[in-house]
């Protein structure tokens, strides 16, 4: 996935909101090497996110206590 920036932000800011946390932001670096020497991403700029599979946890609780 690809998104374009439209306003002023960090690449840690737009891997958050994304992702939920900064797991990935190794991740997100490694595939966007051309913003690697800016702070401040600028309008425009394009950010290439990895789509990961989720790891949703079942819950087989049935009740509160035992």
């Amino acid at each position: 996935m690809k998104i374009v920036i439209t306003q002023a932000k960090r690449l840690d800011e737009i891997v958050n909101a994304h992702y939920g946390d900064l797991t990935h932001l190794d991740d997100v670096i490694a595939v966007n090497q051309h913003l690697m020497t800016k702070i401040i991403l600028e309008a425009g700029d394009e950010v290439s996110l990895p789509e990961y599979e989720s790891k949703s946890k079942e819950n087989n609780v049935t009740t509160l206590w035992d």
